[in-house]
């Protein structure tokens, strides 16, 4: 999963007209395209006093440069500290540590970032997903599943999310509901690649061939038969058992 680099306030630095926030926004702008350069501004800018925004940026930069321990752990430190900030953005920065020791494969770390997150801010229904992609890591399908339907709850008819409610459901060995999802998805966005994968695969579980056959077929031809969605596509058409739900990016 694609950490989200977007702080939604940019309290950290202060108010939005102050040149601390400005400076924030830039930084957070050169960690996505460049975080080499930005873990240097940033440091630099902590030591001239750019406190907790400072290292909010080095953070987010250590996770673009593949350094997901290092950015867990000073986004865990970040959200402990942040006492004085509104429980939503706690909650945004426990989430996104928790997305890098995802990344690190630390679910056990990143179930407990996400479980702080959601007791700050149990109405983030992204943050319901993340710990969902935590639990589909350890085949907990059916945990999975479950929080996917809380961050339906919170916000309905997302087509990301049914579609991987409906692998959910598939891996957890119900075919019916998967594609009763991967139908809602489709409703909604009728040629969105992943439900029409999760479709496939439900309708192969059910024994209708030929349906299961069109519809990857068609994800075949939408997202390419070199992506992953197109592999994955191509892997069930000749028999091979169809892989884990990729995670949407955020």
């Amino acid at each position: 999963m694609t950490i989200a680099l977007s702080l939604a306030a940019p309290a950290l630095a202060q108010s939005p007209g102050t040149d601390p926030a400005r400076r924030y926004s830039a930084c957070m702008a050169q960690a996505r395209a460049e975080p080499v350069r930005a873990v240097s501004a940033a440091q630099q800018w902590y030591k001239e006093g750019g406190g907790l925004a400072a290292r909010h940026c080095a953070a987010i930069a250590f996770y673009g440069l593949g350094q997901y321990v290092e950015a867990g752990t000073e986004l865990e430190r970040l959200g402990r500290e942040m006492t004085g900030q509104s429980a939503q953005l706690r909650a945004e920065v426990f989430a996104q540590a928790g997305q890098a020791y995802q990344a690190a494969r630390l679910g056990e770390k990143a179930l407990a970032m996400q479980n702080a997150a959601i007791l700050l801010d149990p109405r983030n229904a992204d943050i319901w997903v993340d710990r969902s992609i935590t639990f589909a890591a350890v085949s907990a399908w059916r945990e999975a599943a479950s929080d996917l339907s809380r961050a339906l709850e919170l916000s309905p008819n997302r087509t990301d999310v049914l579609a991987l409610r409906a692998a959910a459901w598939r891996n957890a060995g119900d075919a019916a509901k998967a594609l009763a999802d991967a139908e809602a998805a489709l409703k909604l966005e009728k040629d969105y690649p992943d439900a029409l994968l999760e479709r496939g695969l439900a309708r192969r579980l059910r024994n209708d061939r030929a349906g299961s056959d069109a519809d990857l077929r068609r994800v075949i031809a939408l997202a390419g038969e070199a992506s992953e969605l197109g592999k994955r596509a191509k892997d069930a058409l000749q028999g091979t058992a169809p892989a884990k739900p990729t995670p949407p990016k955020r």
